[in-house]
Order: structure tokens, then C-alpha cells, then sequence
């Protein structure tokens, strides 16, 4: 279950990267709201990835030193 997070997670941070580059440098106000509001996401995006990351770390450890 938490793989599949993860994947979904990453699939998601990399539809986000490719939306960024697309915006490129901003110019309108509306374009500069869009780029911190993908910036945001991206952010959290990583620090969930980077939690799904340390549990399945422990997990898998939890595992290996129980069976």
C-alpha cells in the first residue's frame, strides 16, 4: 500500500516538473499565481514522499530483524 502511494506521489511530482517547465518565467500575474501554486504542491509532494519513504524503510527493517 505504501509503494503504491509512493508511486502515485512520484508520478504526480513528475507531472508537476513538467507543468513548471512549461510555465518557464512567468510574465502575467496569472501565470506567476500558477507557478507558486505548482512550487507549493511540489513541495508537499516531496515532503510526503520523503515520509513514505523513511515507512517503508522501517518497515522493510521491521521485516527482515522479525522473520
Amino acid at each position: 500500500m505504501q509503494e503504491t502511494k509512493l508511486k502515485s506521489m512520484q508520478e504526480e511530482s513528475g507531472q508537476i516538473d513538467k507543468n513548471l517547465q512549461l510555465v518557464g518565467n512567468p510574465v502575467t500575474s496569472a501565470a506567476l499565481d500558477f507557478t507558486n501554486q505548482l512550487t507549493s504542491a511540489q513541495l508537499l509532494l516531496q515532503i510526503e514522499t520523503g515520509d513514505a519513504n523513511f515507512r517503508i524503510a522501517r518497515l522493510r527493517d521491521y521485516l527482515a530483524k522479525n522473520y
